[in-house]
């Protein structure tokens, strides 16, 4: 389980929208000043996230708490998300490097717009497919809640 630190802004029965500081991996970096990915991290990402969960522990708002979302749901994720249209991507531009010239599409860049159109499709498929998907193991928990604690100020 990976554990975050979060603060309950909203309460409505037993539903809490918790809300979580972003945290990049750039502040820690030694090279953060002259590196252009870390301008573009802090410039373009969010500084804090929000998420509506179910609270099987009573909670209020500023209160802090602990939130964890199981690996084995972000690793088959990120398995589904990347790994999968990766391995389309170099199977069907293989199977259209091989077949495209018999049907008289010499050019690579037949092969390469093939093989990204149907990359493209698998990537929707599994997106749609993740979503209707038990959602159980992908969907944060709240694990504990710290009493008598608010939010530093911002």
């Amino acid at each position: 389980m990976i554990k975050e630190s979060a603060v309950v802004v909203a309460v409505q029965g037993d539903e809490v929208t918790v809300e979580a500081a972003v945290k990049t991996t750039c502040s820690t970096c030694q090279a953060q000043s002259e590196c252009g990915t870390g301008a573009i991290s802090r410039a373009m990402s969010p500084r804090t996230q929000r998420l509506t969960l179910h609270s099987p522990v009573p909670c209020h708002v500023g209160q802090l708490v602990t939130i964890g979302v199981p690996e084995a749901g972000i690793m088959s994720a990120s398995a589904w998300l990347y790994v999968v249209p990766l391995v389309v991507l170099l199977t069907s531009a293989i199977i259209f490097d091989a077949l495209l010239p018999v049907a008289g599409f010499v050019n690579e860049l037949w092969t390469l717009a093939c093989s990204a159109i149907i990359t493209f499709i698998t990537f929707v498929v599994i997106s749609g497919f993740l979503k209707r998907a038990d959602t159980t193991k992908y969907k944060p928990v709240i694990l504990t809640a710290i009493s008598h604690s608010t939010a530093p100020e911002r």
